[in-house]
């Protein structure tokens, strides 16, 4: 069995699974933490959030083979100062099991090696999340956020000292 995870670009077309897949993993997340049992940013349930990362000139969004299945997708925003954003990482919920969360971001960190620094944003209920970037990935919270909607959301952030092969003795 091929456990290795493959990224692959995301086309139009993969829109309506990876939406099925983001409204999943989102609503079991809501549903662990709250009362309610659908919620997720806007556009996670109708197609328009993952056609929006995906086309946003300044992001790169990979969709994740597992085993021969689309299990999920992550967004990366990159700045010209090395400064990187984790726009959004999602997994179908019956994989959860197999850490590929966090395969996922040692594999970005890889993809990525020259950030400075990343930042991440995550609904302030979910523990789950919380627990996966400071203990996981190794994100610090930096501070709390009032959304929009009225909704509060953490802010993770993960300074890295710079690349070390870059440094002359």
């Amino acid at each position: 069995m091929n456990n290795k995870i493959e990224y692959q670009k995301i086309y139009p077309g993969d829109y309506e699974i990876l939406t099925r897949i983001m409204m999943s993993a989102f609503n079991d997340d809501t549903s662990m933490h709250t009362e309610l049992k659908e919620d997720g940013p806007t556009g996670y349930n109708d197609g328009s959030l993952i056609k929006k990362l995906n086309e946003h000139q300044g992001f790169e969004s990979y969709k994740m083979i597992y085993q021969n299945n689309i299990v999920g997708a992550y967004t990366v925003g990159i700045k010209e100062n090395n400064e990187y954003t984790l726009e959004i990482l999602f997994i179908a919920p019956d994989y959860k099991e197999n850490h590929l969360g966090t395969i996922v971001w040692k594999d970005i960190e890889q993809k990525y090696i020259d950030a400075k620094k990343w930042t991440v944003e995550t609904p302030d209920y979910s523990k789950r999340n919380h627990h996966f970037y400071t203990k996981k990935c190794g994100f610090s919270f930096i501070r709390e956020n009032i959304c929009d909607n009225g909704t509060k959301s953490f802010i993770f952030e993960k300074e890295n000292a710079g690349n070390i092969y870059d440094r002359r003795t």
